[in-house]
């Protein structure tokens, strides 16, 4: 499965529902091997090891191959037109690193930003002026950014939020998911963040800058 949110109602419990099943089947996808026949292969490079794979799984329904291309750029270009998470680039020749970060092996996420309205802050419990900023666009909930402020831009936001009047909660807390307090600020940012959810939460949401 490629979305997340069915991922997780799927594989989020031991004995799912037989109509989760029958909606979102698992397939396992398989892109690398570590060993073959009771011998490691970790050495082998990595288009070596891509081939014994394929040769292993053969024509299984329950586990598929992951290919791989060469063509980099194409392939980024189908990411962003059919809205993909990203891209893994690895080194053709490359072993594999078992247990350690390598360099041979890159992940490229495919990022999206957009514009949201600040309509409330939640409480932070860690000396910052604020937890996080709670966003809405076209008057739905978009989720609450926290991350990629610099010390300057909490204090210069904080101070529009503490000048801007209070108003009823436009989301309930339940759907922010913690306490937060609600004022009509003005404020407009711009965010950057992986995916959103079924319901419109973005994933990810880093701050970019105030608009």
């Amino acid at each position: 499965m490629e979305e997340f949110t069915p991922c997780q109602r799927r594989c989020s419990t031991q004995f799912p529902d037989p109509l989760l099943i029958r909606k979102y089947p698992v397939v396992f996808k398989a892109f690398d091997i570590i060993k073959l026949d009771g011998e490691y292969v970790v050495d082998k490079p990595y288009w070596k090891r891509k081939t014994l794979l394929r040769g292993l799984i053969g024509n299984s329904s329950h586990i598929q191959f992951v290919p791989y291309r060469r063509d980099v750029e194409n392939a980024w270009l189908e990411v962003v037109e059919k809205q993909r998470e990203g891209l893994i680039l690895k080194d053709f020749n490359s072993r594999y690193a078992l247990g350690e970060r390598s360099w041979s092996w890159l992940k490229v996420k495919n990022w999206r930003v957009e514009e949201c309205e600040v309509v409330g802050y939640t409480f932070s419990s860690k000396g910052r002026p604020f937890g996080s900023l709670v966003l809405a666009r076209d008057g739905k909930f978009r989720g609450c950014v926290g991350s990629g402020f610099s010390d300057y831009e909490l204090l210069k936001i904080m101070d529009v939020l503490r000048s801007s009047p209070e108003t009823p909660k436009p989301f309930p807390e339940t759907v922010v998911g913690e306490s937060y307090k609600a004022v009509k600020s003005g404020l407009r940012v711009l965010v950057q963040y992986y995916e959103a959810t079924e319901s419109g939460v973005l994933r990810h949401p880093v701050y970019l800058k105030t608009l």
